[in-house]
């Protein structure tokens, strides 16, 4: 026997009237798995429509509330820088960090999961600036210090805050890390 071209099953149909033609009925069984089958491709349709509708870009990122207090600013942006180019590898073409106010250190806390950026700290002024981290608890771990003149480049995330102390331990400023380089000056 040929498994592709099975043997036929025989009705016979000599009970039935001249010209009237046997015509198999269809099963319950089969019919309701048919609409179970259906019903489960529409779930799994609208399941995956509302998961692309969840996921698809809304186009402007919006900042963590741990990451800004209520009674801060916005969050700061880089300004515009005024050459057209931006150079990765130039802190010069990088565009200005704005910096937040002094007494925002103490409430701030880095968000995490920020996309990897780079913070230019230019020191302007005529003493030395320490550097300081401010974690996701709020805790400030020093990292470097700016002799006047100088510029220290640190490797960071954006949503992170940086706080830049003076010798007596006092806040000059604090500058959070956005998704581009930015380059933080110190007066």
């Amino acid at each position: 026997m040929d498994p592709y071209d099975p043997p036929l099953v025989e009705v016979d149909t000599s009970h039935l009237p001249a010209g009237e033609h046997l015509e198999p009925s269809p099963e319950g069984g089969n019919r309701r798995l048919a609409l179970v089958v259906i019903a489960l491709a529409a779930v799994l349709g609208i399941g995956g429509v509302v998961l692309l509708v969840q996921l698809w870009p809304s186009g402007a990122a919006t900042p963590s509330a741990a990451a800004i207090p209520a009674a801060a600013s916005p969050a700061p942006e880089a300004s515009p820088a005024p050459s057209a180019s931006v150079d990765p590898d130039d802190v010069g073409t990088w565009p200005d960090l704005r910096a937040l106010p002094a007494d925002l250190g103490s409430s701030l806390r880095s968000v995490e999961d920020g996309a990897d950026t780079r913070i230019g700290f230019v020191n302007d002024g005529d003493e030395t600036v320490t550097l300081s981290w401010i974690d996701d608890e709020g805790e400030q771990s020093p990292y470097a210090s700016v002799e006047p003149g100088q510029t220290y480049v640190q490797k960071t995330f954006a949503g992170h805050f940086w706080v830049a102390s003076g010798p007596d331990e006092t806040v000059i400023a604090v500058f959070q890390a956005t998704d581009q380089p930015g380059r933080a000056l110190l007066r």
